[in-house]
């Protein structure tokens, strides 16, 4: 019998992938979501970014010419947004977690995160976990559920 390699497998989408390869990171703070995004890279994920920096969240790369929503340009398997302050509602930095979860795409909350108005509709990072194993987990609980139209 043929040896069955695992990585093939998954790249020819006849078994689910175990990890989120393609992530768009959104938050409060540049310093948090550049330090998660070492921490992907690190670990070979793909990072997207709704706009350059928190401070200038508007206008988003989905109107910007010849750059376009992430969501829309790259298979995105988690949005993870990075909380660095304890707010109930959304920043406008934070939009792409919306947009996300319109898109049907796993939400991962991390940081400051127990008061967000998101934290029904998302997986959070344990105090003790790390983000790449939440975004991974989130990813493949996703991709095992029965798909809506």
């Amino acid at each position: 019998m043929p040896e069955i390699n695992l990585a093939d497998l998954e790249r020819d989408s006849r078994l689910p992938s175990t990890h989120a390869s393609e992530i768009l990171v959104v938050g409060s703070d540049d310093w948090a979501i550049r330090d998660a995004t070492v921490r992907l890279r690190a670990a070979g994920r793909t990072v997207h970014r709704c706009s350059e920096s928190t401070d200038v969240p508007f206008p988003c790369n989905a109107v910007v010419a010849g750059v376009g929503c992430p969501l829309d340009r790259h298979p995105v398997d988690v949005v993870l947004d990075i909380r660095t302050r304890p707010e109930s509602q959304p920043a406008l930095s934070e939009m792409g977690a919306i947009c996300g979860l319109h898109g049907r795409v796993p939400l991962v909350l991390a940081g400051l995160s127990g008061s967000s108005s998101f934290a029904p509709f998302a997986e959070r990072v344990p105090s003790d976990g790390d983000i790449v194993t939440t975004c991974d987990k989130a990813a493949t609980e996703h991709r095992l559920l029965p798909q809506r139209d």
